[in-house]
């Protein structure tokens, strides 16, 4: 983690070195040990912004799950765990804004004796990421599978899904051990003036970070081509797409972060390089939790009585709008409920009792998409009228979606 090294020492030497600064500053500049120049603002608005909208977009989804469809899963649970592991990891870096030093300051306005508290504290945070983002990407997972193969088909969707899954719960588990066997006494990691012997391992987090990403590219992927290929109109593949796009943000996240870990790599300037390191991938697991929760979060604000709040504003405003909802007549002056796939609840019919009927098989899987399809229903009524509904672009969802 760091290239000091105080246990060759002699004490005479040791106490200068632990007393000036830990790295030798550039020609003409005087370390400020008291007051060192920091970039504590940007990166205290930075930690409080990721950690409103991760909290947000959890508890959104933790009240779908939870309380609204009641259909949580495994990978729900994991995602809680991740956001424990996600908050130290944000209270390590508050914790350095809080002390006399900061983030983004230079390693030569801080004491030899200030680096091992320092060091100490980005070993806990690494450890504690990469075990957030082992269960972050393993909620992933677990959910695009849920959702885009419900049925437990062995498509080549679902083999790689499960692949990924294994590889990702080893690669992250490799490294946390990496981390805590780097050097030999434990304590060594941090406190230099321990004699001992440590591995550099800046090839192994260059390594890492690059098959992070690839990671973050892979869930970004996958799930688009099944996506792509459903029975939807283009605008609905575009809107669907969207939401499970947000992969997007974790990819530019995970790139920010291997470019600071370059950087950090190749200076001598290690706690300054390091603030960026931090700042990314804090940013990396947040946009992570976002592709989790996003998907649950349209149907946290359904059923809000949209029509009655538009009819409201249209009294103040006084501009004609059109009717939310819509209802088809069978006799004059009547109405008959809306009977579209949108009324129906989940595992209501099995099956249709007429000619060339068509079967629904609820699977064991909670939800997910099942097929997408048209499909013509006919109503009769007792005095042998018929009305036919035409339903377009209509997706069959098991459980949370509109239609069994």
């Amino acid at each position: 983690m760091s290239d000091l090294d105080f246990s060759h020492l002699s004490p005479s030497d040791l106490d200068k070195a632990l007393n000036g600064p830990a790295l030798q500053p550039p020609p003409g500049v005087i370390p400020n040990f008291e007051h060192p120049g920091n970039k504590n603002t940007v990166a205290l608005v930075a930690l409080i912004i990721c950690l409103v909208v991760s909290s947000t977009s959890l508890v959104i989804r933790a009240y779908v799950r939870f309380w609204k469809t009641r259909q949580q899963h495994v990978g729900d649970y994991l995602l809680f765990i991740a956001y424990l592991f996600y908050v130290v990891v944000i209270v390590g870096s508050l914790r350095r804004i809080a002390d006399a030093t900061g983030l983004f300051v230079h390693q030569w306005e801080m004491r030899g004796k200030d680096m091992a508290d320092y060091l100490q504290i980005i070993f806990m945070g690494m450890c504690f990421w990469v075990a957030t983002m082992m269960l972050v990407k393993s909620s992933i997972l677990i959910e695009w599978i849920r959702i885009f193969a419900p049925t437990n088909t062995r498509t080549f969707f679902f083999r790689c899904c499960k692949a990924l899954l294994v590889f990702n719960i080893l690669f992250y588990a490799a490294i946390i051990v990496a981390l805590n066997l780097t050097c030999f006494p434990y304590q060594r990691i941090w406190d230099k003036t321990i004699p001992g012997k440590c591995i550099d391992i800046k090839v192994v987090n260059l390594v890492a970070t690059i098959i992070n990403f690839v990671l973050d590219l892979a869930v970004l992927v996958l799930p688009q081509k099944i996506i792509w290929n459903l029975r939807l109109s283009p605008g609905k593949k575009f809107g669907i797409s969207a939401v499970f796009a947000v992969g997007v943000f974790a990819c530019i996240a995970a790139a920010c972060l291997l470019e600071a870990i370059v950087e950090w790599i190749l200076s001598d300037d290690m706690t300054y390089h390091y603030s960026s390191v931090a700042l990314w991938a804090i940013a990396e697991s947040t946009c992570g939790m976002l592709v989790f929760c996003v998907p649950a979060a349209p149907k946290a604000f359904r059923n809000l009585e949209l029509s009655r709040r538009l009819s409201a504003i249209r009294s103040w405003v006084r501009i004609p709008m059109p009717k939310m909802t819509t209802q088809s007549r069978r006799g004059e002056g009547n109405t008959w409920p809306q009977t579209g796939l949108r009324s129906l609840k989940p595992r209501t019919y099995q099956s249709i009792d007429e000619p060339s009927a068509i079967t629904l098989r609820p699977t064991d899987q909670q939800y997910g998409i099942i097929c997408t399809t048209d499909i013509m229903v006919t109503e009769s009524y007792e005095h042998n009228s018929a009305q036919t509904l035409h339903h377009k672009d209509h997706s069959w969802l098991s459980g949370v979606h509109e239609s069994p």
